[in-house]
């Protein structure tokens, strides 16, 4: 269902069964123990220092675990599924998104202790999230209300793109990447890659392969990986040419992760 880098050397995908592994890049051999969430791993990501790995999974179960002992360290209880989690740069917060009855909703709260930092007003049919590289800010893409980011801080709305950049697919997907300055936010949807530049106050699309097919992205800062249906294209986050020829897989995509230094797909 997910995957994510630990380091440059070793990866995490987390299974329909609940089971979470992580894996040697050079010879393909598990590290440390096995991890069991509470239903399928729906969503992984790992703190810069590797110190955290947190998990949400399909029985509402957001976990954080000890990134070198692999045994759990607390878990949160959210309404629905947990669709999307992430870590901020200084690994102090998580923020997650789940699918509820009545809309899904965004939360963020303390790494180490599970408590929630402030209420969170989501938008709606919410389809992901993503902190900026500083931790300052995260992002949100949502099927009616487009991109926003708020304020790590105290979660006010600092940018609201109107509607643009809206994801018309369900999760669980991956739709949300930001360059390494935190300048850029490429959202990805269905035919095209939306980048929000910051610094410029401007944005522009980017026509990808397999239009109809659902879309997940990542960046490491030099380039965008962007998979649709059971391809993988790379873009320069300059140019926003595209890099090399298209990927193929036997099979649909789920997901997709870059190493740190974009040495591993």
């Amino acid at each position: 269902y997910s995957v994510a880098f630990a380091d440059e050397n070793q990866v995490l995908a987390g299974h329909q069964d609940g089971y979470i592994r992580q894996w040697r890049i050079e010879d393909g051999q598990e590290q440390g123990p096995t991890m069991r969430g509470s239903g399928g791993i729906c969503s992984i990501a790992v703190s810069q220092d590797g110190r955290w790995i947190v998990s949400g999974d399909d029985e509402n179960q957001a976990i954080v675990w000890n990134g070198v002992t692999h045994e759990k360290v607390v878990h949160v209880e959210h309404e629905a599924y947990i669709f999307a989690v992430d870590i901020s740069n200084d690994c102090t917060k998580v923020v997650t998104a789940s699918w509820a009855a009545v809309g899904e909703t965004a939360r963020i709260f303390d790494t180490a202790s599970g408590t929630d930092l402030f209420p969170l007003v989501s938008p709606g049919h919410l389809r992901g999230i993503k902190f900026s590289p500083d931790g300052s800010r995260f992002a949100t893409a949502s099927f009616y209300d487009g991109v926003r980011v708020y304020s790590t801080h105290d979660g006010n709305v600092l940018f609201d793109s109107g509607g643009r950049g809206r994801i018309n697919a369900d999760p669980p997907l991956f739709p949300l990447a930001w360059s390494s300055d935190g300048q850029q936010l490429f959202v990805v949807g269905r035919g095209k890659i939306t980048c929000f530049d910051f610094s410029k106050s401007s944005s522009s699309d980017w026509w990808i392969h397999e239009t109809e097919s659902r879309a997940s992205v990542a960046c490491n800062g030099r380039f965008v990986a962007c998979s649709a249906g059971s391809s993988v294209s790379l873009w320069d986050c300059v140019s926003h040419e595209q890099i090399g020829s298209i990927i193929t897989h036997s099979t649909g995509i789920r997901c997709i992760a870059l190493s740190p230094s974009g040495g591993y797909l």
